[in-house]
């Protein structure tokens, strides 16, 4: 089978394109392609596709499932992505995978070799995806690798980044990815230390490879939709929606005096 990946949920759009035998054998990636102007999403993304089908000599027609990096992340590339593919899913009629991009950036500390550094081991570290949600934010989640693929821990949610450490803060030893780095690195080794490892910049951030192999495991566990079910998982309403609700319920307070 043939899996389109698309990741847009972080600074670089990304696409991958994923060959794997349905009786069980491992995946091939057998291309990525990552865009290099941050936030461009809507120009880069149709480009990319097309790109990556044509240097694997397919068509759309070849292609079997599409797996969109759902969310959380950047609200307009969310929606820039799981519009894409529900559109391509719709025109052509293959499944839909939705796939969490905590859960695919928890794959990369595996690619990174992170958890293959002296001393740390699969079963000993937490790996935690934190992506910068802005005002001591982050989206952030907890898992554990089993046979390659994330075991939840902590849930996936919106915390201050005091509340996440504080659901962490029995773990000895944790694996950092996302851009959530950036911002409350410093915060994060001010409490919990040195012992911590945080991913390098050329793993650290969101991409489609991940997107592909975690969209074949849950293709392989039958979790797919069609394209009017892809749905984005923000993880917490976009600002402007969330100033309308307060202006509302201060509305609905003063109607009330």
């Amino acid at each position: 089978m043939h899996l389109l990946a698309i990741e847009t949920t972080g600074a670089f759009a990304s696409a991958a394109l994923l060959q794997a035998d349905e009786k069980g054998a491992e995946p091939v990636i057998q291309g990525v392609i990552h865009g290099s102007d941050r936030f461009s999403h809507l120009q880069n993304l149709t480009p990319q596709l097309q790109q990556l089908l044509q240097e694997s000599a397919l068509s759309i027609g070849d292609i079997d499932a599409v797996a969109v990096s759902n969310g959380p992340g950047s609200f307009t590339g969310i929606r820039i992505g799981v519009s894409t593919g529900r559109a391509l899913a719709q025109i052509t009629g293959f499944p839909c995978v939705g796939v969490s991009s905590l859960e695919a950036l928890a794959l990369r500390a595996e690619e990174s070799g992170a958890i293959s550094c002296e001393g740390a081991a699969a079963d000993d570290l937490l790996i935690c995806p934190i992506l910068d949600a802005r005002r001591s934010q982050v989206y952030g989640a907890g898992y554990m690798l089993r046979q390659g693929r994330p075991v939840c821990e902590v849930p996936a949610g919106s915390y201050l980044i005091d509340e996440f450490l504080e659901l962490i803060s029995d773990r000895e030893r944790v694996v950092f990815l996302g851009d959530g780095i950036d911002t409350c690195g410093e915060k994060i080794r001010k409490q919990r230390g040195e012992a911590d490892i945080f991913a390098e910049k050329e793993h650290r951030y969101q991409d489609a490879r991940t997107v592909a192999l975690r969209g074949w495991q849950l293709w392989q566990e039958g979790k797919t939709c069609d394209y009017l079910t892809l749905q984005p998982e923000y993880l917490r309403m976009a600002e402007a929606e969330r100033k309308l609700r307060d202006r509302q319920a201060q509305n609905r307070q003063a109607q009330k005096k």
